[in-house]
């Protein structure tokens, strides 16, 4: 059942909202926990235990912090100070052990049921090496739906819990909506407890504005998905899944269109789950922030997928990189390289992992740590590179506040997001590199690949009509609260407007193949 399902928009989230609205305020958790389920059983099917799994090991450890916790806070003001030293000392190691355990678990069961596949084939290509036979053989699952979004919403948690940042769940019904709750099970964002546990467990009574204001977000979100990405989708899934066929313009087009249709479809999802969202009362957070106004490879990786960046970077780059083997690597560092290299050595490798971390959660494969190096030595060099440029050309840091100067920057980090964008859509490195090659070569044959005029007409008003929201929000301006200003038939003129432009340009129907969302196979 997608977001952009008739099922889901016309009958689900109606009877969802209705039951939530109707039922007094103490029920409403139980009514949202209730569709969380039926909408995560209906994906997932008999897969659903492995979620019920996850919060049941998450519940029980949180509140064994939380008890650690309780027990430190008592015990320590009738102990002198070096009792409550060596107490403080214990209490930790216990609480360390707890989330040891827990992100052992989770970290294991998204292993055992995304990656085990890819690391015996990789382990089988290196036997094959051996002068005798030896293969190893790996049970089959089917990966379950937002395995990689729940997993570590379930570890952020305990972490939070940890650090005592953060209360933890009494009720394992709560940790259960949390991981659940339908609009972010699927495809994030990756919430934090602290953060929408109040809406979920206390939730507001039923608001107008919020209610019109959900509904324009999710029907933005069908527009997007709709008539830009599930168009451009014809083109490249017609050239890259055929890629040796075409090569130059043609590959250049396909590759221009999948980075259109993977914003438009990746940032459409998220309008259509945050627009849920707040229909409920419930303030989820934003993935996306223009990020093609970004003016270099690290800006735009703070703009897309937001929350994916800002979890790897709390929980996994800042950790590593005041670990003590990090700390004693970056002295040992300093004493062979000198104090800069001692300083920079230890970040390089925090980002390093944090890289290669961001390329296989995409994906089990090869191909998906090529594109965490890609993205790796992008920003590695960059960070290498302008200091000494700034030496050689001391005059250059006075064009960094030119208007001309921010554009080149745009449109150069704009060909290197490309060129991660052609490696993330092919079917493997040989194919991404062949398609590479292939750029080099004319292209004699017509760019019209399964669409004709007027569906490039349309994916052009819809990319410009995107820029311009876009650019919109970047200036700062509220197009739903400059909406919501107008006089009630302009509004309603706007409404109508976007659901007619759907069902006229959608594309859908006999000459089209219906695309799922790509981000929901990670």
């Amino acid at each position: 059942m997608a977001y952009n399902s008739f099922p889901y928009l016309c009958i689900f989230l109606p009877l969802c909202w209705a039951a939530w609205a109707l039922l007094p305020q103490r029920y409403r958790p139980a009514a949202l926990l209730g569709g969380s389920l039926i909408f995560y059983w209906l994906m997932a099917g008999t897969y659903t235990v492995w979620l019920l799994l996850a919060a049941a090991l998450t519940w029980a450890l949180g509140l064994g912090l939380g008890r650690l916790q309780e027990l430190q806070a008592a015990t320590a003001p009738a102990l002198d100070p070096a009792a409550r030293k060596a107490t403080k000392k214990q209490f930790t190691a216990l609480q360390k052990g707890l989330v040891t355990a827990g992100v052992a678990g989770l970290l294991g069961l998204l292993i055992w049921l995304k990656y085990l596949p890819f690391l015996v084939r990789s382990l089988n290509s290196l036997l094959a090496q051996l002068p005798f036979a030896l293969q190893v053989s790996a049970p089959s699952f089917v990966q379950p739906v937002g395995l990689s979004f729940f997993t570590l919403m379930a570890m952020s948690y305990l972490f939070d819990v940890r650090r005592g940042t953060t209360r933890p769940a009494t009720h394992y019904w709560q940790v259960l909506l949390y991981l659940s709750f339908w609009p972010h099970v699927v495809e994030g964002p990756f919430d934090r407890w602290g953060q929408i546990s109040p809406a979920l467990l206390d939730p507001p009574k039923p608001d107008y504005r919020a209610f019109t204001f959900g509904v324009q977000r999710i029907l933005w979100g069908m527009m997007k998905k709709l008539i830009i990405a599930d168009r451009a989708n014809m083109y490249v899934k017609a050239v890259f899944d055929d890629w040796t066929k075409y090569s130059g313009a043609a590959v250049v087009v396909a590759t221009l269109l999948y980075t259109l249709q993977l914003y438009a479809e990746f940032s459409g999802c998220m309008d259509m789950v945050l627009g849920a969202a707040e229909c409920f009362g419930v303030p989820l957070a934003e993935n996306f922030r223009q990020p093609f106004f970004a003016r270099s490879v690290s800006e735009f990786w703070r703009r897309w997928h937001i929350t994916l960046g800002a979890w790897l970077r709390e929980y996994l780059f800042q950790p590593v990189i005041v670990s003590k083997p990090m700390m004693r690597f970056g002295k040992w560092c300093r004493t062979r390289f000198g104090a800069a290299l001692g300083r920079s050595m230890p970040v390089w490798a925090g980002l390093l992992l944090t890289w290669l971390a961001i390329g296989l959660w995409h994906g089990a494969g090869w191909l998906y740590v090529v594109y965490g190096l890609y993205y790796f030595l992008l920003q590695w060099l960059g960070e290498l590179a302008e200091p000494t440029l700034l030496r050689a050309c001391p005059g250059l840091a006075r064009w960094r506040t030119c208007r001309w100067y921010k554009l080149w920057q745009m449109v150069r980090t704009f060909v290197l997001v490309n060129f991660g964008m052609l490696l993330f859509r092919s079917n493997g490195t040989r194919a991404a590199l062949d398609m590479l090659a292939s750029l080099l070569r004319p292209y004699e044959g017509s760019l019209l690949i399964k669409l004709d005029v007027q569906d490039l007409w349309v994916l052009v008003i819809g990319a410009v009509v995107l820029l311009v929201v876009d650019l919109l929000h970047e200036r700062g301006v509220a197009i739903r609260e400059s909406i919501a200003r107008q006089p009630l038939p302009l509004r309603w003129a706007v409404y109508c407007g976007g659901m007619l432009a759907v069902m006229i340009f959608g594309a859908y129907g006999d000459n089209y193949d219906p695309a799922a969302f790509i981000y929901a196979q990670f």
